[in-house]
């Protein structure tokens, strides 16, 4: 597989499959959809790739960006073509098939990129690089919305990254990271993010940082300070231990 952009033909062509799966249809990987010459582009650079499947979102992302420097493209995460295109490279990773064939792609901007900030963060190839990107020089510090599974995001990826200066700051993702990453299992501590606003939790940790911002400027402060602001309702999640970097 040589990597590409989808053209403007190529994304209609990608909405229609999605539509097609919605409405149960069954979708191989769309080979036509991603070699065809009137339905792609070129990337500056070609860069030739297998295919594969990932089980985690940082597994993904490193393969992705791994790709995309080799391809030397620039300003890459606003070009809604690549993403396109990637997205439908990947839907083995990010939209499964079940065992009856089918798949369940969901909305469009999963896999279709948008410049619209409210679902930037939601396309599950961009998603994932973006952030892992942000933390180039210790992902691991990030691993609290990297963990998933490409398909299932989930609600600390929805908490965390669907607001920029939550994703941007690097000590509200290493303090979350601190609080909420189990690496013993390599997923988010049981019980952290319930639906409601149970104390130490997910949404409790979002409640206490808009709180916080009122008062002090988190881009400043270390992660480990910023732990050291939070109520003792958090120590639950941090194990009782002061913070210690990853």
């Amino acid at each position: 597989m040589i990597l590409k952009k989808l053209n403007d033909r190529g994304i209609r062509g990608l909405e229609v499959l999605l539509e097609a799966t919605r409405q149960g249809a069954t979708l191989e990987t769309p080979l036509a959809l991603l070699t065809e010459d009137d339905l792609t582009e070129s990337v500056p650079q070609d860069v030739e790739f297998d295919i594969q499947v990932f089980d985690s979102r940082l597994d993904l992302a490193g393969f992705i960006n791994s790709l995309l420097v080799k391809a030397k493209v620039d300003d890459d995460l606003n070009d809604i073509g690549l993403w396109a295109w990637l997205g439908a490279a990947f839907l083995d990773s990010t939209c499964p098939q079940g065992a009856d064939g089918t798949r369940k792609p969901g909305r469009d901007y999963r896999h279709i990129a948008t410049n619209n900030w409210r679902d930037f963060y939601r396309h599950l190839t961009r998603g994932p690089v973006r952030i892992l990107r942000l933390f180039k020089d210790r992902p691991d510090a990030a691993s609290i919305v990297l963990c998933q599974h490409p398909q299932s995001p989930g609600d600390f990826v929805e908490q965390l990254a669907s607001r920029q200066e939550r994703i941007t700051n690097p000590a509200i993702i290493e303090a979350a990271n601190h609080l909420y990453f189990d690496r013993e299992t390599g997923k988010p501590k049981r019980g952290a993010s319930p639906n409601w606003r149970k104390p130490g939790t997910l949404r409790r940790f979002s409640d206490i940082l808009d709180q916080l911002d009122l008062t002090y400027d988190l881009y400043s402060m270390s992660a480990g300070n910023l732990v050291g602001l939070l109520p003792h309702e958090f120590s639950t999640y941090a194990g009782g231990k002061t913070f210690e970097s990853d």
